[in-house]
């Protein structure tokens, strides 16, 4: 079954840096089209995807979600790599198409699935996309009857400590209450008893963004507990940028990370 995401790209923003006029008639050519396509050159990481799932007939919140999304690698002309996590790169197509002063980004995966991007801001550092789409539960393949999946993707232009910082970036949003933060290491590559877990940083009872970063080595196995309402909290965890991928325990007031989460 073919995913879409839809996502507002405003052209003058893309080409400009500068907010988009509603009352202004967009008329996107060709060659707009490819200055677009050269600004998308490059690797996009640290892909932030706060998710809710909506009412879609009340507007009610029903959760939110720790959500996810790839990063993405374009060559500027019609291939992309899709970084799903540290462990998996899948190699798709892109295509840049237009209506109605709106830039639209077709991905091709490997297997034929297409997703359909709208992009909202696209510049030298950051890339921006936002989508509704049907709320499908993880393990099953059928939509929710009245509910839908409003999702918002920030992701930034790849840097030079990207690519040689070796560091794993945890990050943690939180919505309307407090939350308190652990992050611990293991590196289970080294001889006991340095493969015993270290707590690298604590932060208690605070609320909006948490940011904390570590230089990792292979085989390092992370971990990341919060104390706090699951419902409005999220969190993700990068290494040079790409997301990393394991399981993650939800107790009562309580989300951790259980098995992966390892540096490759």
């Amino acid at each position: 079954m073919k995913k879409f995401l839809y996502v507002l790209f405003a052209a003058a923003v893309a080409l400009t840096g500068c907010k988009k006029d509603s009352s202004t008639s967009v008329n996107i050519t060709n060659a707009d089209l490819t200055t677009i396509n050269n600004q998308l050159k490059g690797t996009w990481l640290f892909p932030i995807a706060y998710q809710r799932v909506v009412n879609s007939a009340s507007g009610a919140v029903d959760s939110v979600m720790n959500g996810t999304s790839p990063a993405f690698q374009f060559d500027g002309g019609s291939h992309v790599n899709i970084l799903q996590d540290t462990k998996t790169t899948l190699k798709g197509t892109y295509a840049l198409s237009t209506q109605n002063g709106l830039i639209y980004i077709d991905i091709t995966y490997p297997d034929g699935n297409d997703v359909f991007y709208q992009v909202l801001l696209n510049n030298a550092q950051t890339l921006k996309l936002t989508s509704t789409t049907p709320f499908i539960p993880n393990g099953q393949t059928t939509a929710v009857a009245g509910e839908v999946l409003e999702s918002n993707v920030t992701l930034q232009k790849q840097s030079g400590s990207d690519v040689s910082g070796h560091l794993i970036r945890v990050v943690v949003k939180g919505a309307k209450t407090d939350y308190s933060v652990s992050v611990s290491v293991t590196h289970t590559v080294l001889p006991a008893p340095a493969d015993s877990t270290v707590l690298l940083n604590t932060k208690l009872n605070t609320t909006g963004t948490y940011t904390y970063e570590f230089m990792a080595k292979s085989g390092d196995q992370l971990y990341v507990d919060i104390l706090g309402d699951y419902t409005t909290t999220v969190f993700y965890a990068f290494y040079n940028g790409v997301p990393m991928a394991g399981n993650v325990g939800y107790d009562f007031q309580e989300i951790k990370t259980t098995t992966g989460w390892m540096v490759p």
